[in-house]
């Protein structure tokens, strides 16, 4: 059966954390111990998100699974986190997610989808791959690129192993 995507409602906020510390603890498998530790998105975030950007959940039999914050950034509508419940990866979810970017990105008569990822860890930098996406040089990053590298290299994430990504939407 095939988790339903829709928008995020305000009653399903605080349901979102659960999912992001569930999906982050898969980062110990690869040796990202801070990572699944971290702290997860915030209400004002998400709320913010969901006020000026895309906040997209999967749903399946009543229970939300995974889910998918998005905005603007430069040209493109960037992804800043996708997150699956670990009971339900390998099951199209984080597919299915991106598939519903694709088609917001469309709609904001956007040419891409972008994200910044971890290029070695299968579950990120190969996913997105799978899925189109490919990395961006950083000669051709935007002014949004260089912030966010800056935020993530002072939030203390291991750049190096960082890399940008985008998939340029069909029309």
């Amino acid at each position: 059966m095939t988790a339903t995507i829709r928008a995020l409602r305000p009653d399903e906020v605080e349901l979102i954390p659960a999912i992001e510390r569930d999906a982050a603890a898969r980062f110990r498998e690869v040796g990202l111990d801070a990572i699944a530790d971290g702290s997860v998105s915030s209400e004002a975030f998400i709320r913010a998100v969901m006020a000026k950007g895309a906040a997209l959940v999967a749903e399946f039999e009543g229970t939300l699974v995974g889910f998918a914050l998005a905005g603007v950034l430069d040209d493109a509508l960037h992804l800043y986190e996708l997150s699956v419940a670990t009971a339900h990866h390998g099951r199209g979810v984080g597919g299915a997610l991106l598939a519903a970017l694709d088609s917001e990105a469309e709609r904001r008569l956007l040419p891409a989808v972008t994200l910044s990822t971890f290029a070695d860890v299968p579950f990120n930098g190969p996913f997105y791959a799978r899925r189109g996406f490919v990395p961006v040089e950083p000669s051709d990053w935007g002014p949004a690129f260089h912030l966010l590298h800056g935020a993530e290299l002072t939030a203390g994430i291991p750049v190096e192993r960082r890399v940008f990504m985008r998939k340029e939407i069909a029309r």
